[in-house]
């Protein structure tokens, strides 16, 4: 079974650095590993000084490095739906490069790219696979989106293909739309299959995790805990945190404030974050560029733990719950509070939303019919009963 590291974290915190040391260790150790970086502005050919292309290419033993091309992974896995999208955008009025552009569904650029992970992970192609993402904002997207594609789809396209072919020649005189044909309608069941895929490689914390990347200072700490929150509430597995660029005492006179704001603040990180795996990284005195640098700042991460095992205790991040004919959801989301929290059953579905990011997903049978009643949060979770 392949085993997925995921790193996220605020622009410039070191991400592609320690991504790229941990799947250099992984390497060394003998595990055929892939790192492949999702972030539009790739930075993982300057971290080991080399030209990457599109198709994972092998930079040394068990070693493998990619940066996807989202042009090419488009084509690849969405071609046939975005060129129907593109006919039914030109029907109603938009004309050439538009049509193309507004065809794309908000997401699918970015998403294109796990099904390469998908692919991966199915055919067993690599024993580890680490993740270089995107900075925090971006990296929640990609990784709420296979749960809202199949929303979407499910609604957007909630005719078969049976019923189709038979309506075809009547609604599109009607309707000045053109209908899906089969291959369109084949292409939707594929991408919603394999999202289906992708939703539940991801979310098996027994074979991916999610690893925070964080500086010790204050923005950093406060977006570090607000994606924790926020990747709870999606269903995915945090098993260690790296604090990263930190002063060391013989740093000089001159930095003694920053030391003692970063020692405070490291101290209220390994509070915050008691219940995983928190590594520290002193900040270097070289640019941590080529495979003899990449590897020492692997060493000086893990010392003699081993980057692919799973870190720290996973629990499920939500449970449903029957206790004294009471049902109960209870969701870990450690840093959220009340006054930014809505929630509301709709139709069988539980709407979760959290400052800005919002979760919908079905409720399972014995609670479709029922409304949250009250919600409280007791030592980082959020239960709701549901009545």
């Amino acid at each position: 079974m392949t085993r997925i590291i995921l790193f996220t974290g605020k622009g410039g915190v070191g991400k592609t650095s320690i991504s790229a040391a941990t799947g250099l260790i992984c390497a060394k150790e003998g595990k055929k590993t892939l790192i492949i970086s999702t972030d539009p502005a790739h930075s993982l050919r300057d971290a080991f000084n080399l030209e990457i292309g599109s198709e994972p290419k092998k930079i040394a033993e068990n070693l493998y490095l990619q940066e996807i091309s989202v042009t090419e992974a488009i084509k690849k896995y969405w071609e046939k739906l975005k060129l129907y999208l593109t006919s039914l955008m030109r029907s109603q009025g938009v004309e050439g490069i538009a049509a193309e552009e507004i065809a794309t569904l908000p997401g699918f650029d970015e998403a294109s790219q796990l099904l390469y992970i998908r692919q991966y992970a199915i055919e067993n192609t690599y024993d580890v696979i680490v993740m270089d993402t995107a900075p925090t904002g971006e990296s929640l997207k990609l990784l709420s989106f296979p749960e809202a594609f199949s929303w979407y789809m499910e609604r957007l396209f909630p005719i078969s293909r049976k019923t189709a072919k038979i309506m075809r020649p009547f609604m599109k005189p009607l309707l000045g739309v053109p209908i899906p044909d089969d291959t369109v309608f084949a292409s939707i069941e594929e991408l919603y299959s394999q999202m289906r895929d992708v939703e539940e490689i991801l979310s098996d914390g027994t074979r991916t995790t999610i690893r925070l990347v964080c500086n010790p200072d204050t923005m950093s700490f406060n977006e570090t805990k607000r994606a924790y929150t926020y990747l709870l509430m999606y269903g995915y597995s945090v098993d260690a945190m790296v604090i990263n660029k930190i002063f060391q005492d013989d740093s000089g006179d001159f930095l003694l404030k920053w030391r003692k704001s970063q020692n405070q603040i490291i101290e209220e990180i390994e509070d915050a974050f008691g219940d995983i795996k928190i590594f520290r990284l002193p900040m270097s005195d070289e640019e941590p560029t080529g495979i003899k640098k990449l590897e020492n700042m692997g060493k000086k991460v893990y010392g003699d733990i081993k980057p692919w095992e799973i870190l720290s205790d996973i629990e499920p991040p939500i449970e449903f719950e029957v206790t004294d004919k009471k049902k109960y959801i209870k969701m870990k989301v450690p840093f959220a509070n009340k006054q930014n929290l809505t929630l509301h059953n709709r139709g069988g579905e539980l709407v979760v939303q959290i400052d800005n990011w919002r979760r919908v997903f079905f409720l399972p049978q014995s609670m479709a019919d029922l409304n949250p009643s009250t919600a409280e949060f007791n030592k980082g979770k959020l239960i709701i009963e549901m009545i």
